[in-house]
């Protein structure tokens, strides 16, 4: 029953070993039958019962070496991971002293990948060997235990015993040999990773060389430079820089394919969704209206989603290589090309051709490993260019685009494009090739960059109104509101393409990892006051995440809101609700933020204590206000669409909020109310229960009248008319005899308060005219009379 199939049974240490045991088995065997110990009963129920528990340890030993210390994987990759390794160092060794900052940058990152799959490596071997010492703790427990070396009586028990014997010494070889080849292989890679870590040491050493004698020049001044002071010539030197970016680009993009996924998974949606708006505004009779508001997704929705997949996928990477972003740039400047070409007046579209022709030649000295005579001539001659198309802009004032608004930010993105290419001319001229090339490639990305998030600015606000119109009618297209909002919308879209542009400008001039190291250092650092620590990042996650919990409020609030003109006449009970869902937001935003910013409760208990103070001295009747907005929304006295009456201010209620509540009074003015008033005042609500209202009236009859024919008359008029309720059956009563006349009172109910000046109006129309066509005349008024 104990007998297993020797699992890696093929390797030739597993051979030998097993044959020193044959060997030395009849001297084990004899080991445990000289023991003269005796035998108690009670003895033999123990032994049963550790066989099996032994048995089962020997068992799940066995499943973990089949099946939970799979090398064959890491193997197979290692041999790969190795291989580039020693390309870094070969690299480093014959060509470190004639890498520029671009292939130090690219190297670094590669070589960061390499790390990173070997921490990850490192990490896994060690839970394995932890894993497997103790598995082999548990069986040398079971090695080490005299019971199962006694002689029992029952041979059927002695047999298993042997065998469990017999079963733990080749699981423990089995396990040593295991362990081994885990030690070997951890070995491996540690040493993998201290040698990448010492390449990783010298490329940054390299780097921050390169980048302290940048005001050296590294070559001869421009017009004294000659072919022959190159080693290889600009076409070699392009062709190898090529294959060498190919390269460089299939690794990366092999190892980032999960962000690529989501990448083309976000384009994915987001033209599904602009693809089904269009669609559904073209049903509409006045699409051909709509659409003319709409440039660049009506030229291709395709095709601008595209723009934008290159225009924000580089930013889910946390440090793409210079290969990949001009890979990626080469597609964004194709795409946008095809877009913005229609609208380009005829001076701009070739300035456009000649900044895509600007922009190949930096792509490619960009990627350049190595300085070319060829390559500084070009930088000359592109820098010219690039001023002398800035100045004519900047100069001219002329339109770039037609149909589509100009940008503020035009002028200010050539000029610094053009502060850039002068630094770039001036620099290669001196001989500070490094410089020129850093000047001359950001001035050309900032520029292409500065036009594609124009561009995208301009389709994510297409976007939103090609919803709000899709679904005018929907209550999301009102929440929206693209006609009111798109100012706003236009000026956080700027705000986020101008942080994106500087992210990219520091990242060409090689000072992005330095500025985001500043950053989190000035963010991480812990600053005091008085006895109280904390940190601008914590601050910065606590405003956050209560500004998160507003929008999220206020989002609700809207959702929630009632709405007198769609729901004339109707009280909504989502009033409280919307209180205190809102105060439930708030609160919980409130604790979240305490904890994620990390405030102690002790300095929070000593805040709440201060805030007290402040409370007794000046802040009662704020509080006053939002207790009594929580005391509202679960005693709920008053609802939305309520008709109240409160002191001389009566009204319908729209909002109550959690310090103040609102009301539209007839006129149309909105009245705002605190809410401890709406609790410490006489309040009237005429529409707590129902919504009915008692109406009455006084109408005089000359004394010549038949009083009861007027009563049986005024009777049926009041049951003629559909606004009056009935039961209550309407009551009409004599008030008094005056002196030229006999009042009557009358009072019905009204089914809807908000109707009742309307329905009286009608109810004395009608008594008016159904006196009239019977003959009785109503009084004069004294005044006329003595007229």
């Amino acid at each position: 029953m104990f007998s297993k199939a020797v699992p890696y049974g093929k390797t030739l240490h597993l051979i030998l070993f097993l044959g020193f045991l044959v060997l030395v088995q009849p001297a084990l065997s004899q080991s445990p039958q000289v023991i003269p110990a005796p035998i108690h009963d009670t003895l033999i129920p123990s032994l049963i019962t550790k066989v099996a528990a032994y048995s089962f340890t020997i068992d799940r030993s066995y499943s973990l070496l089949q099946r939970n210390y799979d090398l064959s994987k890491m193997e197979a990759n290692l041999p790969d991971i190795e291989k580039r390794l020693t390309g870094f160092k070969s690299r480093l060794e014959t060509k470190g002293g004639q890498m520029n900052l671009l292939s130090l940058n690219s190297s670094v990152i590669m070589l960061a990948e390499v790390m990173e799959q070997l921490r990850a490596n490192q990490k896994v071997l060690q839970a394995y060997c932890s894993r497997l010492t103790g598995s082999i703790t548990s069986v040398n427990k079971i090695i080490n235990d005299a019971d199962l070396t006694l002689s029992v009586p029952d041979t059927s028990l002695l047999d298993q015993l042997l065998d469990l014997q017999e079963e733990v010494f080749v699981l423990d070889a089995l396990q040593r040999h295991k362990m081994n080849n885990l030690n070997l292989m951890l070995n491996r890679v540690s040493v993998n990773l201290l040698q990448a870590n010492d390449v990783m040491s010298d490329l940054r050493y390299l780097t921050i060389s390169i980048k302290s004698a940048m005001l050296v020049p590294e070559q001869k001044p421009l017009l004294t430079a000659r072919p022959a002071d190159y080693i290889q010539a600009y076409s070699a030197v392009t062709v190898k820089a090529l294959l060498l970016s190919g390269k460089i680009i299939s690794i990366y993009t092999r190892r980032k394919w999960d962000v690529l996924a989501i990448s083309l998974f976000v384009f994915m949606l987001t033209t599904a969704w602009c693809l089904s708006n269009v669609r559904r505004i073209k049903r509409r009779q006045d699409s051909a209206i709509i659409l003319q508001k709409v440039h660049f997704l009506r030229r291709s929705v395709f095709v601008g989603n595209l723009v934008a997949l290159f225009t924000y996928s580089p930013l889910f990477f946390a440090d793409p290589t210079i290969s990949y972003l001009n890979a990626n740039g080469l597609l964004l400047l194709s795409s946008l090309s095809f877009l913005i070409f229609p609208y380009l007046v005829k001076q701009a579209k070739i300035m456009w051709v000649a900044v895509c022709l600007l922009w190949l030649f930096y792509a490619l000295d960009d990627l350049l490993l190595e300085s070319a005579f060829g390559e500084r001539w070009g930088l000359f001659i592109g820098g010219l260019i690039m001023i002398g198309m800035c100045s004519y802009v900047i100069r001219s004032k002329r339109r770039i685009f037609y149909k589509i608004a100009e940008s503020p930010a035009t002028k200010a993105l050539l000029f610094f494009t053009a502060v850039l290419s002068v630094m770039s001319v001036l620099f290669n001229l001196a001989g500070n090739v490094t410089l020129a090339k850093l000047s001359g490639i950001t001035a050309i990305e900032g520029l292409v960059l500065g036009m594609s998030l124009k561009v995208f600015c301009t389709m994510v606000l297409e976007s939103v109104y090609l919803q709000s119109e899709a679904y005018h009618q929907s209550r999301f297209s009102e929440y929206i509101n693209y006609k009111e909002q798109q100012h706003r919308f236009l000026k956080i879209l700027w705000i986020l393409a101008t942080v994106v542009w500087i992210g990219a400008f520091l990242r060409h001039i090689t000072l992005y990892d330095a500025v985001i190291t500043w950053c989190i250092f000035f963010l991480q650092k812990h600053r005091a006051i008085g006895n109280m620590t904390f940190t601008f990042g914590s601050a910065a996650v606590f405003i956050g995440i209560i500004w998160v919990s507003s929008v999220i409020s206020g989002v609700i609030n809207f959702f929630f809101s009632y709405s007198n003109a769609n729901t004339p006449g109707k009280r909504s009970t989502l009033g409280s609700m919307r209180l205190l869902m809102r105060l439930a937001i708030w609160a919980i935003g409130f604790l979240i933020a305490v904890a994620a910013a990390g405030i102690p409760l002790d300095k929070l208990s000593l805040m709440i204590g201060a805030l007290g103070v402040g409370i007794g001295f000046g802040l009662q009747n704020i509080v006053n206000n939002l207790v009594s907005g929580v005391i509202l929304a679960f005693e709920r006295p008053v609802q939305i669409g309520d008709l109240i009456e409160i002191g001389n201010k009566k009204g319908i209620v729209e909002e109550i909020g959690v310090r103040s509540s609102k009301i539209k009074s007839s006129d149309g003015a909105d009245i705002i109310i605190p809410n401890g008033d709406l609790l410490g005042q006489h309040l009237i609500n005429w529409t707590m229960k129902d919504r009915y209202k008692r109406v009455e009236f006084i109408i005089g009859i000359r004394y010549q009248t038949d009083i009861r024919r007027a009563k049986e008359l005024i009777q049926e008029t009041l049951r003629e008319n559909e606004n009056i309720l009935i039961p209550p059956e309407p009551v009409v009563i004599v008030q008094e005899f005056t002196d030229n006349a006999i009042n009557i009172r009358i009072l019905f109910w009204s089914s809807e308060v908000s109707q009742s000046g309307t329905v009286r109006s009608n109810a004395m129309i009608g008594i008016y005219e159904a006196f009239t066509r019977v003959g009785i005349q109503l009084p004069y008024t004294r005044e006329m009379n003595m007229n």
